[in-house]
């Protein structure tokens, strides 16, 4: 199977991200790869077109997260190119990726590919718009990214979400669009969730790491309200200095987010708290969507306590076996409880296998490939979660 995959080639804050070229590049020998800081500016001046039909046909054009296909025109081109300069590290003008962005646009729905794939692993579903959907409609442009077993309808959000900083910042904008077209269009999702890369894995053991609780990122509500029961313990906490120096040297407007070797010293302090903590603490944001801590901390062989995300169970994780549930209220108790069981090891070792069974790059690459195959084939109905098994759906070549 040919593919193409398209993007500007730039190192991100999220992880996720940057491991979907090296997961094309693993599971598909022989792809090409388009974008600034791909190809050289000879190259993009050719534009795609061009570039597609040099080294094509290509089965699959895989569109990267970094290009933003569904946004609206030049402002919006600007406003991602300006968020690139900010949040990624990268060394590629502003010139170079407006144009390719404009190219894209232009093209990308009109090559004769017989798959259009766009990554949409951290959009905002719940501000997606209908004319986002019709664009991705009428260029037959599928999606990777969650299905409808992750994303609720806004009537089923728990009441808390609508005190999240991003929530009251978007009010009157969110619908349930999205949603919508998920449950209508199942043949259009290749199912993913994040996943996690080879260098994510610590297989210390509980006993030796140096720190005993650790509430790693950003301070969503429930995590806010688990850091502030946690104030005042005698608990061994990992320190969070480096995450907020970080944001208050981001918003003073220094490039704390943007230089290679300060974006990956964030990367590493962050994993470092993973890997030296026995027992971590996450919990969902308002929108519950499965975001990248609740495979990174089993992955990194820390006892998970968390409140779990949206379809966490269909993902294989079990409480009790993969992970131990805990609201911020109840999280002192548990730690008491679990923070030298003897179980608390054997349930980390689990929830670290699983996640290297089914959500490391490997697995996810694996999944991504059957559906992607079924879609050449013409055969695809879509691919579903069930008790951590992926479950793709066909129809037989003979009734497609």
């Amino acid at each position: 199977m040919r593919v193409l995959y398209l993007d500007a080639n730039v190192w991100h804050i999220n992880p996720t991200a940057n491991l979907l070229p090296a997961l094309v590049r693993e599971r598909f020998p022989g792809a090409r790869f388009y974008g600034p800081g791909f190809v050289d500016e000879g190259v993009l001046a050719g534009g795609l077109q061009a570039f597609a039909g040099r080294y094509g046909p290509f089965d699959v054009a895989m569109l990267g997260p970094a290009t933003p296909f569904l946004g609206e025109g030049e402002d919006d081109d600007i406003g991602a190119a300006a968020f690139l300069r900010r949040y990624a590290s990268h060394r590629l003008s502003d010139r170079s990726l407006l144009a390719f962005f404009a190219d894209v646009r232009l093209e990308f729905g009109q090559l004769p590919f017989a798959v259009r794939l766009i990554s949409l692993l951290n959009f905002d579903y719940y501000a997606a718009s209908q004319k986002q959907v019709d664009v991705l409609l009428k260029h037959s442009i599928s999606v990777l990214g969650p299905n409808d077993q992750f994303v609720l309808a806004l009537a089923d959000l728990p009441d808390f979400a609508s005190r999240e900083k991003h929530y009251v910042r978007k009010v009157g904008r969110f619908t349930d669009v999205w949603l919508n077209f998920l449950r209508r269009h199942p043949e259009r999702i290749v199912t993913a969730t994040h996943f996690v890369g080879p260098q994510e894995y610590c297989f210390d053991p509980l006993a030796v790491r140096p720190y005993e609780v650790a509430i790693p990122g950003a301070e969503y509500l429930l995590r806010k309200d688990a850091v502030r029961r946690l104030s005042g313990n005698r608990l061994r906490s990992a320190s969070k200095v480096y995450f907020h120096f970080y944001r208050l040297a981001n918003r003073l407007g220094l490039p704390a987010y943007s230089h290679p070797l300060a974006l990956r010293l964030y990367n590493l302090f962050f994993q470092q708290t993973l890997f030296e903590t026995r027992c971590i603490y996450t919990a969902r944001g308002g929108f519950g969507m499965p975001i990248r801590k609740f495979f990174e901390i089993p992955a990194a062989g820390g006892l998970l306590i968390c409140n779990p995300c949206t379809g966490y169970a269909d993902l294989g994780f079990e409480i009790g076996r993969h992970y131990v549930q805990a609201e911020p209220d109840a999280l002192l108790d548990v730690l008491s409880e679990w923070l030298f069981s003897p179980d608390a090891q054997k349930v980390a070792r689990t929830g670290q296998q699983l996640v290297i069974a089914r959500h490391s790059m490997a697995a996810r690459g694996e999944q991504i490939e059957r559906c992607l195959r079924s879609m050449v084939a013409g055969t695809y109905r879509g691919a579903r979660w069930c008790h951590g098994e992926y479950l793709v759906d066909e129809v037989s070549p003979c009734a497609a």
